[in-house]
């Protein structure tokens, strides 16, 4: 029930923010689980695969870094840019929701003045709940984003630390 006024009091520029919530946590669930599930599943069927096609006396440790790190970090950081652009425009969305419920201020003291602020907070509460729902949005997007980068680079660092122990050298 209270998300339900909160929506109808923050005006229709919720039900965007709400959808592209939704699309950010979509992203950051995949992510997640690429993190801490299909990541060892990667790890071992192709790192071994890797070795058996390309053993340690025929390549060097840089051209593996090339080949097979740069494998990993493609399918990593894949949909990152799109969640630093969903993230991105959170904010931009809340100002609309400024924009809009000024609107309705405006429309509200054109036909009744100033003289009752009753009236005038309607649009107000539509001005303020999208920009302090995307606000919010974007700090949490941008924790997890923060989160989920640094849980790729220490993946890297232990997929250099497994390439070596494979035999593979400078």
């Amino acid at each position: 029930m209270f998300l339900n006024e909160l929506i109808i009091k923050g005006g229709p520029v919720l039900y965007l923010l709400f959808f592209l919530t939704l699309i950010i946590f979509t992203v950051l669930i995949n992510k997640y689980y690429f993190v801490f599930i299909d990541k060892n599943n990667w790890y071992e069927d192709r790192l071994d695969h890797f070795y058996a096609e390309f053993p340690p006396s025929d390549m060097k440790l840089y051209n593996v870094e090339k080949t097979f790190l740069s494998e990993f970090k493609r399918d990593s950081l894949a949909n990152i840019k799109l969640l630093d652009g969903l993230i991105g425009m959170c904010p931009m969305i809340g100002l609309l929701g400024t924009v809009y419920g000024m609107i309705e201020v405006f429309e509200v003291l054109s036909f009744l003045g100033t003289g009752n602020p009753r009236a005038m907070s309607s649009g107000v509460a539509k001005a303020t709940i999208p920009t302090m729902a995307s606000m919010v949005i974007t700090l949490f997007g941008l924790y997890f984003r923060q989160d989920l980068t640094q849980r790729i680079n220490k993946a890297t660092e232990k997929m250099k630390l497994l390439i070596k122990q494979k035999g593979y050298s400078h």
